[in-house]
């Protein structure tokens, strides 16, 4: 009886075993071996891009050690794989000679002002936003240099003309009034003799306020001045400090009559061959650059002021009463003959004002 017993439970033990081998999901087959993951592409190696960055000014200027700035940041970003070269003091040429030039690789890019954009053809629209008068403060400006309508001329002008702004911003000192007699309001410009440069729009405006402009090169200034060529002038307060005009005008006003903002030019073309990693690394580095121009001429605003409130007599002006005398009609007879922008241009900059809130 115990043979049968054992019998039987080694049958059943055999059995077991047999049906778990061959249950689903059980094998004793070894697993295939997984394919290696594929490996990701490597990303492609940054283009290696020069650029000759070129200024007019001395190497000591606000202008010329923000280049420098500009210059550090961007050999600094050592992924970026771009070297920059600065040339300050007009060793790469004028103004006019570096904007025009710049597609054809004269230089690469150039640091000045906003307002010599319009020099070139295809960028006429922004002639309007250096007209005498038509901001109430550098925050509207900026506003409007910041709007969506500033941002399409930008893309329109860097088509038209091949030279593309990669940052503008930053408070510049405002064209001011010296004179040697008082002006307080729109009526003290009857009669008076003052140099302008030669533009149209602001002879035009001087005009209208009874003023007769006479155009006068700089160099010629101090003299003209001292003789009685010219009454008066226009100019920000550090160039009549630097130029000593101080010694041949008695008084000296604030009228905030043009303002401009430091701006950074670049080749539409070598724009086009950058990475989106290299232009963010470059105008990163512009917008830097650009604001620390503007903080070292603040910096140096207040000792100016004191300096010509030593050699000078400061007379407050009536801004407002020389606004209302020109009216928008001194910025609509321009935009109407399409001769310094296209017309419509000023309507624009007119509806962003009307709209402007602080």
């Amino acid at each position: 009886m115990k043979s049968k017993i054992s019998i039987l439970v080694i049958f059943v033990l055999l059995t077991t075993m047999l049906f778990s081998a061959c249950a689903p999901g059980k094998t004793n087959q070894p697993e295939p071996a997984k394919e290696p993951e594929p490996a990701a592409p490597a990303a492609p190696a940054e283009k290696e891009i020069s650029i000759k960055l070129a200024g007019i000014k001395t190497p000591e200027d606000p202008a010329s050690l923000a280049m420098e700035y500009f210059a550090e940041l961007v050999n600094g970003n050592t992924s970026a794989n771009i070297t920059v070269k600065t040339f300050n003091n007009s060793v790469l040429g004028s103004v006019n000679d570096m904007l025009s030039g710049m597609p054809t690789g004269i230089t690469d890019m150039f640091y000045n002002t906003l307002s010599c954009y319009s020099w070139l053809e295809g960028a006429k629209k922004f002639n309007a936003v250096t007209a005498p008068f038509i901001w109430g403060s550098h925050e509207e400006l900026q506003a409007f240099l910041d709007s969506e309508v500033a941002k399409q001329w930008f893309e329109e002008a860097a088509a038209a003309t091949g030279v593309r702004v990669l940052a503008a911003k930053g408070e510049l000192p405002p064209r001011q009034l010296t004179s040697n007699r008082p002006v307080k309001t729109a009526d003290d410009f009857k009669g008076l003799k003052v140099r302008t440069a030669e533009a149209p729009l602001v002879q035009q405006t001087m005009k209208k306020l009874g003023a007769t402009p006479v155009v006068v090169p700089f160099a010629d200034l101090y003299l003209a001045l001292r003789q009685g060529t010219v009454d008066a002038q226009e100019n920000n307060f550090i160039t009549v400090k630097n130029n000593s005009l101080f010694e041949v005008q008695k008084y000296f006003m604030k009228t905030d009559y043009i303002r401009d903002v430091p701006a950074i030019f670049i080749s539409e073309n070598l724009w086009k061959q950058m990475s989106p990693a290299q232009q963010a690394v470059v105008q990163e580095a512009a917008i830097k650059a650009v604001e620390l121009e503007a903080e070292k001429v603040a910096a140096s605003m207040d000792e100016t002021m004191k300096f010509l409130n030593e050699k000078m007599t400061y007379v407050e002006v009536d801004v407002k009463s020389i606004q209302d005398k020109l009216g928008a009609d001194i910025y609509k007879q321009f935009d109407e003959a399409g001769e310094l922008w296209p017309t419509g241009t000023i309507d624009k900059v007119l509806e962003f004002k009307a709209n402007y809130k602080k």
